[in-house]
């Protein structure tokens, strides 16, 4: 793996030893550096893919997501980092940050978890520990005695399963988290379903809970739910508050706020400075006002659009399609796979945009050679513009002629300085109605395995 040099909090330096091992490791609280855009292979003892067995005491466990109360975990986490510190890690900074990926010294006892969120980790004996399960800014950190003598353990599940709250005190963290409510997508239901906020016990988010773990602001247009959103929108002071910030699927309307460039310049400011940002459907305009370079959006059913021809841009438009659909990222087509989500196929439901093709754009400058740095969009989920028969007669298209095998983004990213932004043409819930039906979608278990992905440490660092 690349060695980054680190900036900021990231490096930090222990002061203890860790038996066996080196005097002295260079421990990162965050993440260790990561091949493409986010994934990882597997290393150190017990390593995807090692076929040895190594001495010590060899801790095994699986990875998983968030978990409801009392109920089981619902996916597994692919590429968590498994790391035992000898001293207790420095904590997550509370509000945005840079982060920078390093490489572990080879003395301090850490994996990757595979693509099914199994590990194998193998620590001295009777050594004290902090272990941490960490994938982005989703961590858990507990002390751990290992046995005295080695052997095989199975840890117990809630070791390593991932926490749906912060709670700094127990060694409990998630990202700051910022949803701007809309209308049409509903991605606090399916946070809900995992133990991030309450339900309401049909399937939703309980609007009115007195402690949610995240913040709401309204953007509705039909109903109105959360603070008010100039609370978030306002100031880049306030964006900084948070990790990531969710903008559902609204009324097109509702995303004029994105004509000026005030707005847009604060938007780019919070990515280049390490936000992420999450931005579905109909919110298009973020993406689109903010880096039009990227995506060209296009409306094959109505003989293509300019996307000057309104402020927001309209290109979004109806009838929704659902497609089968294809996991271009290797990473994500393995976890999928590895629950056995792709036998019967990967469909998603409620396209309502359409992305006619990615192109390459300024994503940030070197900080060394002081060049700006291009790059062309990463292909998530990609699939055919499927439209209904009855959907192409409506607008005079003869469905015998209509091209519905070739395949378009869906699901794309790219890194903008320090941040990441990730556009999606489906609403994430699978309805216009909300994610209000038992269980996840393939394309729900979809959001969660690319909210922790584009929260994990940049390989290359931009400005």
């Amino acid at each position: 793996m690349r060695t980054m040099h680190g900036r900021g909090w990231a490096a930090w330096v222990l002061a203890a030893t860790v038996a066996g091992c080196s005097p002295a490791d260079d421990t990162p609280a965050g993440d260790v550096g990561r091949d493409g855009d986010g994934t990882g292979d597997a290393i150190g003892d017990g390593g995807e893919g090692e076929t040895s067995v190594p001495r010590g005491v060899r801790l095994h466990g699986t990875v998983w997501g968030p978990a409801p109360p009392g109920g089981a975990p619902l996916f597994p986490v692919a590429g968590a980092l498994v790391v035992a510190y000898v001293a207790p890690p420095p904590e997550i900074p509370d509000q945005v940050y840079c982060e920078a990926c390093v490489e572990l010294d080879p003395g301090v006892p850490h994996v990757l978890s595979a693509a099914d969120g199994t590990f194998q980790l193998a620590v001295p004996p009777g050594g004290h520990y902090w272990l941490a399960v960490q994938k982005g800014q989703f961590r858990r950190v507990a002390e751990y005695d290992a046995p005295a003598t080695e052997g095989d353990v199975e840890l117990e599940m809630w070791r390593t399963t991932l926490p749906s709250r912060t709670d700094r005190a127990i060694g409990d963290t998630i990202p700051n988290i910022a949803v701007l409510y809309g209308d049409y997508d509903h991605i606090e239901d399916l946070f809900a379903k995992v133990g991030i906020g309450e339900d309401d016990g049909a399937y939703g988010y309980d609007y009115d809970q007195a402690d949610p773990p995240f913040d709401l602001y309204d953007n509705g247009d039909q109903e109105h739910h959360g603070a008010d959103k100039w609370e978030l929108l306002g100031s880049i002071e306030a964006l900084r508050r948070y990790h990531i910030v969710f903008f559902n699927c609204s009324y097109n309307a509702i995303f004029r706020f994105m004509r000026t460039t005030e707005m847009q310049d604060r938007i780019r400011q919070y990515v280049a400075e390490g936000g992420r940002i999450y931005v579905s459907d109909y919110a298009m305009p973020v993406v689109e006002k903010t880096w039009p370079e990227f995506l060209w959006f296009m409306d094959p059913l109505h003989g293509g659009c300019n996307e000057a021809d309104a402020d927001p841009p309209s290109c979004n438009h109806g009838p929704p399609f659902d497609a089968e659909s294809v996991a271009a990222d290797e990473g994500l087509h393995a976890w999928l796979d590895a629950q056995g989500l792709l036998a019967d196929g990967f469909r998603t439901r409620e396209n309502w945009d359409t992305i006619g093709g990615v192109f390459e754009g300024v994503i940030g400058t070197d900080p060394d050679t002081g060049l700006e740095v291009r790059a062309v969009p990463k292909v998530w989920v990609e699939g055919p513009w499927d439209y209904d028969a009855d959907d192409l007669t409506g607008v005079g298209i003869d469905p015998a002629e209509w091209d519905a095998t070739t395949v378009h983004p869906f699901t794309v990213s790219f890194q903008y300085g320090c941040g990441r932004v990730l556009f999606t043409t489906y609403h994430t819930v699978g309805s216009t109605t909300g994610g209000r039906h038992p269980g996840l979608y393939e394309q729900e278990l979809t959001l969660f395995y690319l909210i922790m992905e584009i929260g994990v440490c940049q390989d290359e660092i931009l400005f």
